[in-house]
């Protein structure tokens, strides 16, 4: 860690705020639970690239970054394909082959050890594209293209598979056989979802809060992977869209993201504790954030990147961790 560990107050909702034109109403449900803590964050060394709207995953013990939002200069917003791995031992990072393309919003997830990038928004603006890049021994290889376009999706591991889960235009769910180089669509969750997250829990699938056209949700849906069928789980103590969440210790954490209506990046952190059946707000973060992902190595939190705009890209490169242990 390069810097001192900073005391984080709980349950202090305030993000940055600018004007944005939103279609229809938007909820947020605000709550501050009795049972949060305060917590201690720490700065660990930033990117070398800020992102935001970028996944996160665990390969060969490294957190890889891939792709993202950043910033152009002179009020811009680009794309960028690069990709980034952190050793969390020696907290150095260091880069790994750029995407044959530059992406954002993409989905990611490791099977076998390999990396697969999925589909998620070209460098021309949000038009969703169906590419899938496999990075093997150093080299992106094209894999079997997406059954549709598909952007702001998010993308989890089971056994061998990976299930690709929400994303639009389509929101629905889908399954990779990495072997067989082949897409199945699968049962679609009653509840739309884009800028959601996504985890495995006990072998289900948990869809997470996310947004569709005029709202964000603070719901959840559980996918049975053995039956293929849905059903609906605990709802969140906020809605958020835009954050990253992990399963730690068989309890779900998840942490920053956006609303609007009023527009603000979110900086509280929750976690869902099966025995309780209910999630709860337990920490803060350093600041608002969104288009973060979270991700867990031996038993601490690592948050890399994010906007601190909701709505806009005003990237952090910073790396914060959260030690659970």
């Amino acid at each position: 860690m390069i810097a001192s560990s900073k005391a984080v107050q709980p349950c202090n909702h305030v993000g940055m705020r600018l004007p944005v034109v939103m279609l229809g109403s938007l909820l947020l449900l605000t709550a501050c639970s009795q049972d949060a803590v305060d917590s201690q964050w720490a700065e660990e060394r930033p990117m070398s690239v800020p992102r935001s709207e970028h996944p996160a995953v665990l390969l060969d013990d490294e957190i890889v970054v891939v792709g993202g939002l950043v910033e152009a200069g002179l009020g811009r917003v680009g794309v960028t394909e690069t990709v980034e791995a952190y050793d969390p031992g020696s907290g150095e990072w260091r880069r790994l082959p750029d995407l044959p393309e530059p992406r954002h919003h993409v989905m990611a997830s490791v099977v076998g050890g390999r990396l697969y990038v999925i589909g998620g928004f070209g460098a021309s603006g949000f038009d969703p594209v169906d590419s899938v890049w496999e990075l093997e021994d150093g080299t992106w290889v094209d894999r079997a293209r997406l059954p549709a376009p598909l952007g702001a999706g998010t993308a989890v591991t089971v056994d061998d598979a990976i299930f690709v889960v929400g994303g639009t235009p389509g929101g629905g769910l889908m399954r990779y056989d990495p072997v067989d180089d082949v897409w199945v669509e699968l049962s679609a969750p009653e509840v739309f979802r884009e800028h959601l997250a996504a985890v495995v829990l006990d072998g289900d699938i948990w869809a997470i809060a996310g947004r569709e056209p005029g709202r964000i949700h603070s719901s959840t849906d559980i996918y049975d992977v053995e039956s293929d069928e849905w059903r609906s789980g605990p709802g969140l103590a906020e809605a958020r869209s835009g954050f990253g969440a992990v399963v730690v210790g068989g309890s779900i954490y998840v942490a920053g993201g956006e609303v609007f209506q009023p527009t603000e990046t979110l900086d509280s952190v929750e976690v869902f504790d099966p025995a309780s059946e209910e999630w709860r707000l337990v920490s803060s973060l350093p600041l608002g954030l969104h288009g973060n992902p979270l991700i867990e190595v031996g038993g601490i939190l690592y948050l890399p990147g994010g906007s601190t705009e909701a709505g806009a890209v005003e990237n952090s490169g910073d790396m914060w961790s959260l030690d659970l242990n």
